[in-house]
């Protein structure tokens, strides 16, 4: 098999900037209409945690998608999810489900052993491009396929 690789989702990106302004210029708009200090020491406090929340997810989602970066790869080693850095070869995988959520779904991997991670790894596919059952089914594929070769050998 070859090299799949889903790069960074840049709808959801968007989404959650126009989001995040959207939440901020509430805020703002109820702080103008009180009118008191203490509203706007309060929108001060939520404009910096507003900030620095912006600057991260322009830098550590937004721009890795502009720029077409992979966030999910999978090969004839393993799973490697470079969102948060995590690679895990297929030899140690005991078992991978779907787990549903509101937004977005996550992939379950259950470990042969406890990891820094502890017994399983969560993948959120939230910050991937692609159909969430779609990434599964690839996943799934490689899953069933590598463990074989590797006991062929």
């Amino acid at each position: 098999m070859e090299t799949a690789q889903y790069p960074y989702s840049l709808k959801f990106s968007i989404a959650s900037l126009v989001m995040m302004i959207l939440f901020i210029a509430l805020l703002f708009i109820n702080v103008l209409t009180a009118d008191s200090l203490v509203g706007w020491a309060v929108f001060s406090l939520f404009a910096l945690a507003f900030s620095l929340m912006f600057a991260l997810v322009v830098v550590k989602r937004l721009m890795p998608a502009l720029k077409g970066d992979i966030a999910l790869q999978l090969d004839n080693e393993g799973i490697s999810d470079y969102i948060r850095n995590v690679s895990i070869n297929w030899v140690d995988i005991d078992e991978i489900s779907l787990v549903r959520g509101r937004s977005s779904s996550s992939v379950r991997i259950g470990l042969k052993f406890v990891s820094d991670y502890g017994d399983f790894v969560t993948i959120s596919l939230r910050w991937i491009k692609g159909n969430d059952d779609d990434i599964y089914d690839t996943i799934s594929t490689y899953y069933q396929y590598y463990p074989e070769a590797e006991t062929e050998i």
